[in-house]
């Protein structure tokens, strides 16, 4: 976030927090999240929930609600659900629609009838979520009696506010004639607007009731009228009829409805034979549903079926295929024909199929997984920008490019990837492709951390630990989200969560902490494991494994840790003397800088004769060399 500091944005400040220091809730309000946001002032996110406190204390609905979802988040705060429950239903008692909603989604089973009233009263207020969430109760019957209507009544005042979801919702009641009447032109209306908003289910019960746009008339042109499917699909007689004089088009889409129950009783045995008699003409798509249905069962019969429909050009089949033989699922395993059959959905756009190859043709075949990478991400696979930021970064299969790394993990990131979004926080973070921007680092660690992304969480924390550059330092919201990433096994943040606790003076957790990740080979938690256990400060001594930590953590080159093994070699303390393999381990420490070794060196060098010095350097030398081959 980039903050606004300007003279315009300074003058608004100024007479704003005047007015919220007479005790002015709305000012208030504007103050904390002028701080939150760096309008008109630097940004302070202390400052930010002091002021909103102030007005939500003072009654101001919306500030009891903004602070309530701080205290349920822990963002910028101490999680703390009770006072979270608590400023909710404070904004609540004032009719805070939002608050509402959020209150009759925490209110579930048992409190079931108190939930309903928090959704119910929200909606009431106008709030599209909560109306869909009413709609939904009464679609299912969860905590109240199943009521299609009501279902549709609330459904369609979501959908009229543009909630995509509501929308499609709303179209599937049209579509089966539930709370409302049979109606196929309503259903792909509002099908239509939702999948404009590129909901996915809407796109899905798109292609079932215009089967996937081919939308041919009756005269055999395209784009007239409106679509066979819809044109037919309000009369299960016309499609009848059609299919047994032999149309393939409407056997296949006979076979979509059974299949669906779209419109009639589902029936997986009717939606058999409709498919099978359109597969038999040489209908790619049913030939393709044919296939799928069968492939549990007939696997032999589903692979026929798919080679015809891949014939014919289907990428979805192509693709079918490539699984199956690369897999040796139904079929004698071949790897070469599942490639080839990969390699024909990927030619036509297949997103799938070219995930797949870039995943399989790695190694020697970098540059064309980068290819494959490329083409999947420029049709829009987020998993896809991801992964090429990652082939520009490293310089693998391409020209090692930060800024076009930073570029696609951008486009990803924008589409919820929550692996791009913490890869653009460690960009900004170090200014690797782009300009170095703290603020915009904490902004996309957020958004990944909230996701779950481990490292994003490790990142987050360690930023609250050390703080700088506008953030406030802060341990509790360090510990938490280096908590949830060592929770979660992130290696990393099991070894800085050592060290806060170590900071905090609490050695039995730091000591878990550091034990868990030096097991899993984090040579700093194995040199802080080590530096506890040789110095026997809270943990009894035990110089044997210290010793054990040291080595572990000097094979993988902390420098500290290879002086520290250096010493105990030169003085056998808690290992046999070495005077060699001492001296190899100082100059191994003193090689990469570290001071203590150089002079250990020296002393060491006084006290060796030539032969053992020549040695020692040999088993430093072959020592550093296999470690930068």
């Amino acid at each position: 976030m980039v903050a606004k500091v300007g003279a315009r944005e300074r003058r608004l400040f100024s007479s704003t927090i005047k007015s919220a220091r007479i005790g002015l809730p709305e000012a208030q309000y504007q103050v904390g999240l002028m701080y939150a946001n760096g309008v008109g002032v630097e940004q302070d996110f202390t400052q930010a929930l002091h002021w909103l406190r102030q007005a939500a204390e003072r009654g101001l609905a919306a500030a009891q609600y903004l602070l309530a979802t701080r205290y349920a988040t822990g963002s910028g705060i101490a999680q703390d659900d009770y006072k979270a429950l608590w400023w909710y239903l404070k904004a609540a008692e004032q009719g805070h629609a939002k608050a509402l909603f959020r209150l009759g989604r925490v209110f579930g089973t048992p409190q079931s009838e108190l939930s309903h009233a928090c959704l119910v009263r929200a909606a009431e207020l106008h709030l599209p979520e909560a109306q869909l969430a009413v709609g939904s109760l009464y679609a299912t019957g969860s905590g109240v009696a199943t009521d299609p209507a009501k279902a549709a009544h609330w459904y369609h005042l979501a959908a009229q506010q543009g909630l995509a979801s509501a929308q499609c919702a709303l179209g599937g009641l049209y579509a089966n004639g539930q709370g409302v009447g049979l109606d196929q032109e309503e259903a792909v209306a509002w099908y239509r607007r939702a999948a404009q908003q590129n909901f996915a289910p809407a796109q899905v019960a798109l292609e079932f009731l215009d089967g996937g746009g081919a939308g041919r008339s009756r005269g055999g042109r395209r784009g007239s009228r409106k679509p066979r499917a819809v044109e037919r699909r309000g009369d299960t007689a016309l499609w009848d009829k059609a299919a047994e004089q032999g149309d393939a088009d409407s056997r296949y889409h006979l076979g979509l409805m059974y299949e669906r129950g779209l419109g009639v009783a589902q029936d997986a045995d009717r939606a058999l034979t409709w498919y099978a008699l359109a597969a038999k003409q040489g209908d790619a798509r049913a030939q393709l549903a044919l296939a799928r249905l069968l492939e549990d069962g007939q696997q032999a019969v589903a692979v026929a079926w798919y080679r015809k429909a891949a014939e014919q050009g289907h990428r979805e089949a192509q693709f079918a295929l490539g699984r199956l033989y690369s897999s040796g699922q139904d079929v004698a395993q071949d790897s070469f024909e599942g490639l080839t059959w990969y390699a024909s959905a990927a030619h036509r756009g297949d997103i799938p199929a070219l995930m797949t190859l870039g995943h399989v043709l790695g190694g020697p075949l970098d540059h064309v997984m980068a290819a494959c990478f490329g083409r999947a991400a420029e049709l829009g696979s987020a998993e896809a920008q991801f992964l090429l930021g990652k082939q520009f970064a490293s310089g693998k299969g391409v020209v090692q490019d930060f800024r076009r790394a930073f570029a696609w993990w951008h486009r990803a990131a924008v589409q919820g990837d929550a692996q791009a979004q913490s890869a653009l926080g460690v960009c900004y973070l170090s200014g690797q492709g782009v300009e170095q921007d703290f603020q915009q680092a904490l902004f996309w660690f957020q958004k990944a951390a909230d996701q779950g992304d481990s490292k994003a969480q490790w990142n987050l924390g360690s930023m609250y630990a050390s703080g700088g550059d506008g953030l406030e330092q802060d341990v509790a919201q360090a510990l938490y989200w280096c908590q949830s990433a060592a929770n979660a096994g992130f290696v990393p943040a099991q070894a800085t969560l050592g060290m806060l606790f170590a900071r905090m003076k609490n050695s039995r957790e730091a000591l878990y902490w550091w034990a868990r990740a030096a097991d899993q080979g984090d040579p700093e938690a194995q040199y802080n494991l080590a530096v506890t256990y040789s110095r026997g400060k809270d943990v009894k001594q035990d110089l044997a494994q210290a010793f054990l930590w040291f080595e572990k953590a000097a094979v993988q080159g902390v420098r500290s840790a290879q002086s520290r093994l250096a010493l105990m070699y030169a003085t056998g303390e808690a290992v046999a003397n070495d005077p060699i393999e001492a001296h190899k381990w100082f100059a191994i420490a003193a090689e990469g800088g570290d001071p203590a070794a150089k002079a250990n060196l020296g002393r060491s060098e006084s006290q060796l004769t030539l032969a053992q010095i020549a040695e020692g350097q040999r088993r430093a030398a072959q020592w550093i060399a296999t470690r930068s081959s």
